[in-house]
């Protein structure tokens, strides 16, 4: 029989990876794409087709990365709005503030135990996990033996 649990190790890392992303993504402009306005020279004479300017690429390249900027972002936001209040600010606080925070400086500033932190933030992480399709399982092999006695196989105690 195959029983599958939740890898919890390895699906707070997807979750935090995400997080990176998210942030990589509030922080990056759209100008690092922008397209060229010096000739290129090449020695290769031009094929029959026509492959596009530096313009026209540029700008298919910027629509194609907000369309995934914008989409990973909606649903990182919409994720995190999932959760109760205290893990929604756990979560932005640790993950989506200005400065890089240290969990004490967290469950401090949200008047929590360190017990009560850590139980909230991993809810929240498997929560995250669940919505954003995150969660990684690892598998465990349970090995059932039917034992069948007999009456000849019962021991009897005797004291």
């Amino acid at each position: 029989m195959n029983i599958q649990q939740i890898d919890s190790r390895k699906t707070k890392k997807a979750v935090e990876r995400a997080f990176a992303e998210f942030r990589r993504y509030l922080l990056q402009s759209s100008l690092d794409k922008m397209p060229t306005i010096t000739a290129q020279y090449s020695l290769v004479p031009p094929s029959g087709s026509f492959s596009g300017s530096s313009t026209e690429n540029s700008a298919v390249k910027n629509i194609d990365y907000e369309r995934k900027r914008k989409l990973v972002m909606e649903k990182i936001i919409h994720a995190v709005n999932k959760l109760s209040y205290k893990e929604r600010s756990i979560i932005t606080m640790k993950y989506f503030g200005e400065e890089e925070v240290y969990d004490y400086e967290v469950y401090t500033d949200l008047h929590l135990s360190h017990r009560q932190y850590y139980r909230i933030k991993s809810a929240a992480f498997q929560k995250l996990a669940i919505v954003l399709n995150l969660v990684v399982w690892k598998e465990q092999e349970i090995l059932i033996k039917d034992i069948d006695l007999k009456d000849s196989e019962i021991i009897e105690w005797h004291f």
